[in-house]
């Protein structure tokens, strides 16, 4: 299969670094599915769990066939918003990558990429990150409110966490990390 004929999935594709790298990668040839809250093919709100559940539902009706990759690039910086940075910026993304797997292992040489931001390595709440790392979204976000100052870059980290232990836990070969 030609990389022109790959379909990508793109969450926050209606703004930022993720809308010009959907136009991108279809001024490539390649098929992209926008998730955003408006102005995308998949409109869902990845802050809660019925957006989370919506988007990968919709996913599996726009590719029944497969993703070839996925760009996990949703994501909020608002300090003002803390409930909303650490539902879209951990629990989201995470969503996205697990949700989307299946289809991603129909895919031809699949990919996904996950957005973290160099705001993982500045100053975190700890335990907002292992309240994050545990699953434990209502006291993630309690903990969030609490404190919005590290909302971000705890959000960040706890995503960058996740990733390397899922990688090594994927071992090597196809569809590891």
């Amino acid at each position: 299969m030609s990389s022109a004929k790959r379909t990508i999935l793109v969450t926050g594709a209606a703004s930022g670094i993720c809308k010009a790298t959907a136009e991108r990668l279809r001024s490539q040839g390649r098929r992209v599915i926008s998730a955003d809250l408006k102005g995308a093919d998949i409109e869902a709100d990845l802050g809660t769990a019925a957006g989370r559940s919506h988007m990968i539902e919709r996913a599996r009706e726009l590719a029944p066939h497969g993703l070839d990759a996925v760009l996990a690039g949703a994501g909020i910086g608002n300090p003002a918003m803390p409930r909303e940075i650490v539902t879209v910026n951990y629990f989201g993304a995470l969503a996205t990558l697990e949700g989307l797997q299946p289809l991603l292992a129909r895919g031809h040489k699949p990919r996904a990429v996950l957005i973290a931001s160099t705001a993982a390595f500045l100053p975190v709440d700890d335990r907002l990150v292992e309240l994050c790392l545990a699953g434990d979204e209502t006291a993630a976000v309690a903990r969030a409110v609490a404190s919005p100052e590290r909302a971000y870059p705890s959000s960040k980290h706890a995503i960058a966490r996740w990733l390397r232990k899922a990688c090594i836990h994927s071992g090597p070969g196809p569809g590891s990390c």
